[in-house]
């Protein structure tokens, strides 16, 4: 009896062992295999870290290697969540380090969507010093680059900026060669202890650093030019200004200046409303007025249909349809004899008018279109707009396009066009990084008719309305211009101006073109006076600070403008 009572018990117990070690065996391998993976994953969130390693964002450098943009390490606080210990005493202690609330401090720390949260990013060094001689559990340091402009607010518009959450070029040079500046990212996994403190590093992929590039921008010139700029915007009242200075023989840009001035660190102190943070020299089209009438005279030498002693005789006014136009002088006699050269140096509207209706529309548009003012030209540079020609043509147009109404361009592209005559006839496209592309180049017209118009413009700056763009020891050739700008809501023109003067110099090789516009300018309106100056203050800069010699048996010296304003219904000239 008892023997078999012992049999029993002693199978109970065997088979509960079996069972037992059946239960074992399968926690094991559910453990060790089928949950392995979540709980290495559950692991690893806890003890295990992988960071994103910013690279260093390439260099920004002028001309002359000049550094206008550079990368600076900075200090990132961050929260490894699970390990803080208490959240309160926590934020108690980082809030007046980091100068932020203890209410935004906590309540970044008791985020339960995240293991990791960033709580300052890129912060003075000496702040992560700090933060880390704390000693807090969860909290960390580490290196982040930041974007520094040295020379403050030089050239902002054209720089660019960078910001957002990912730090990327948001603006400017910036953001068009961000690809090539921001470099790739790279990662290191580290297991840290409860403190949040580094034990060992498990994996690392360095980050590559971005390429630096090298602009065509002379940065002393484009010093200059935003300090002409903005003294001329103080001095005439003028909402903006912008200026541009070019190699005709290369397509490449030294400066390109526009107001306000700020640094690129500043950028979200910007109102739009002044001109903002765009770089409007190849993001915006305006008319450009008498400046246009190049292009009209161009298409008429290069068509044979005048050459520059051709003459006209003019009445003071003309009548299209219900558009009256006449010169800005209203005591031009009834009738006078001008010659074509006359008509572009005394930026006669009356003139252009009947020189572009012998061109004739088909031939005119050909010009426009082959100096570049229908398309983009091309340059390295975001944003770019391309020019506007009316849709439909009627018995108007035909009267308004050679005189600069009707049509949109850019700064740029009207620098440019001048450009091509400087440069014999021939336009190249643009650029502002050296080496980054290579240019194309097309012949807008002969190097005869190039020659013949620098010669006109040059007429126009020693006796027409350009006197004031003269420069000592050189000979200048240019066009000054005076837009009424059309109505924003409504047809016609408003009483505001953009004021403008295109020149070369020397006008009889010319080694720079340089543009300049100053947009609604209200104690005086016109390019003779407003804009014509600025040039010439660039212009003599320009010239000393490249070592170009003065012309040949010049004794050009400034001189006094000759009289001229706008006419009635929107018409430009000067």
């Amino acid at each position: 009896m008892s023997s078999s009572r012992t049999h029993r018990r002693l199978a109970l117990f065997m088979g509960l062992a079996v069972v037992f070690l059946i239960a074992l065996f399968g926690r094991t391998f559910y453990v060790q295999v089928i949950a392995a993976p979540s709980l290495q994953e559950q692991g690893d969130s806890q003890h295990v870290r992988t960071i994103t390693l910013e690279p260093a964002r390439g260099n920004i450098y002028d001309r002359n290697g000049e550094t206008l943009a550079i990368s600076r390490q900075m200090s990132t606080i961050y929260a490894d969540l699970p390990n803080v210990k208490n959240a309160t005493q926590t934020a108690i202690k980082l809030a007046p380090v980091l100068k932020v609330s203890q209410a935004d401090l906590y309540k970044k720390l008791t985020d339960t969507k995240t293991n990791f949260k960033y709580l300052a990013r890129r912060v003075d060094p000496a702040i992560g010093a700090q933060v880390k001689a704390l000693g807090l559990d969860g909290i960390g340091v580490m290196s982040e680059a930041t974007r520094v402009y040295p020379k403050g607010a030089l050239a902002p518009q054209l720089l660019g900026f960078v910001g957002g959450t990912d730090y990327k070029g948001m603006e400017g040079i910036e953001y068009g060669y961000n690809s090539v500046l921001s470099g790739d990212p790279g990662t290191l996994q580290v297991v840290r202890d409860r403190k949040g403190d580094r034990l060992y590093t498990m994996s690392a992929t360095p980050a590559v650093a971005g390429k630096s590039i090298t602009l065509t921008i002379d940065s002393q010139i484009q010093y200059e030019a935003e300090m002409a700029v903005a003294d001329a915007v103080s001095r005439f009242e003028a909402k903006r200004g912008c200026a541009l200075v070019m190699d005709p023989r290369t397509g490449e840009i030294l400066a390109m200046a526009s107001t306000p001035l700020f640094s690129p660190e500043d950028y979200g102190d910007q109102d739009p409303k002044t001109g903002g943070t765009h770089n409007w020299l190849v993001t915006d089209m305006c008319e450009p007025g008498s400046t246009f009438k190049m292009v009209t005279v161009a298409a008429a030498l290069e068509n044979g249909v005048v050459d520059p002693d051709t003459e006209f005789t003019l009445p003071d006014v003309l009548t299209a349809y219900n558009k009256v136009i006449h010169e800005a002088d209203q005591e031009v006699p009834p009738w006078r004899t001008m010659t074509v050269t006359q008509i572009l140096a005394q930026s006669s509207n009356i003139g252009a008018v009947t020189i572009g209706r012998e061109v004739g529309k088909d031939r005119l548009v050909d010009m426009i279109k082959r100096f570049g003012f229908t398309k983009k030209l091309g340059i390295d540079f975001p944003g770019e707009t391309a020019g506007q020609l009316p849709e439909k043509w009627n018995g108007v147009t035909i009267y308004q396009v050679p005189m600069g109404q009707g049509v949109a361009v850019s700064p740029l592209q009207l620098a440019c066009a001048y450009s091509a005559i400087a440069n014999d006839g021939v336009l190249l496209q643009p650029h502002l990084v050296k080496d980054a592309m290579q240019p194309w180049n097309r012949r807008v017209v002969s190097a005869e008719v190039a020659a013949q118009l620098r010669a006109m413009l040059q007429v126009t700056v020693e006796t027409g309305t350009g006197k004031k763009a003269q420069l000592d020891g050189y000979t200048v050739a240019g066009k000054t211009g005076t837009a009424q700008k059309p109505n924003v809501d409504k047809a016609g023109y408003s009483n505001e101006v953009i004021s403008s003067f295109i020149g070369m110099v020397p006008a009889d090789s010319p080694r720079l073109v340089i543009l300049v516009m100053i947009d609604e300018p209200q104690t005086e309106r016109l390019g003779a006076k407003v804009a014509a100056p600025v040039f010439a203050r660039i212009a003599d800069f320009a010239v000393k600070r490249l070592g170009i010699p003065p012309s040949s048996g010049t004794e050009q010296t400034p001189g006094e403008t000759t009289t001229s304003t706008e006419q009635v219904d929107g018409a430009s000239s000067e």
